[in-house]
Formats: structure tokens, C-alpha cells, sequence
């Protein structure tokens, strides 16, 4: 896919659009713990469900379209959502020499 090849359209008021929606939906723009609901919150999520369905880190990249690896895995990527135990169970299992 070239580089500007457009995913979807996206509105030039977003954020505002977001807002305006989530007021009619009656949905808290801040959570009880501080959490606020926005763009990147929604690009948080789209990153870690990627994670999460096993999606390789650089194809990721890609389709966020961050230039750099760190912004997709240390930004957009929660690592307390990732079953790192489920990966760990997923590796086979080492002969063991006495």
C-alpha cells in the first residue's frame, strides 16, 4: 500500500465530531479514573487490539502509519493489555539434560 493511500476518510473536525458524539451517546468524555476519551484513545485501542490478535509489530506500523516502530509499541500499544502469560504458555517446552 503507498505511503498516502488513505485507510478511510477522516473528517478535518474530529476531535469536535467525537465530542459532539459522545455527548448525544451520553458517554463520559473522562473516566472515574481520569481517563479521557479521544483520537488517540481510539488509536490506543485500534494498536493494542492489533497486539492482541497477534498482528506482527512492523505490520502494525504500517497500517498506523507511524514512521518509527516506537511511537506504534511504546505509544499506541498498552502492555498491560497484552497476555504476556498466553505467550509464554505458547513456547514449546525445552528438553531439560540432567
Amino acid at each position: 500500500m503507498p505511503p498516502n493511500a488513505k485507510l478511510f476518510d477522516v473528517p478535518d473536525k474530529l476531535s469536535k465530531i467525537l465530542n459532539r458524539d459522545l455527548n448525544a451517546a451520553e458517554i463520559a468524555k473522562r473516566d472515574e479514573r481520569g481517563r479521557v476519551l479521544d483520537v488517540h484513545a481510539l488509536q490506543t485501542t485500534f494498536g493494542t487490539l492489533m497486539r492482541r490478535a497477534g498482528i506482527a509489530s512492523r505490520t502494525a506500523q504500517a497500517a498506523m502509519r507511524h514512521r518509527k516502530i516506537e511511537m506504534t509499541m511504546n505509544v499506541y500499544t498498552y502492555p498491560q493489555l497484552l497476555d504476556v502469560a498466553g505467550a509464554l504458555k505458547a513456547l514449546p517446552n525445552l528438553p531439560v539434560n540432567d
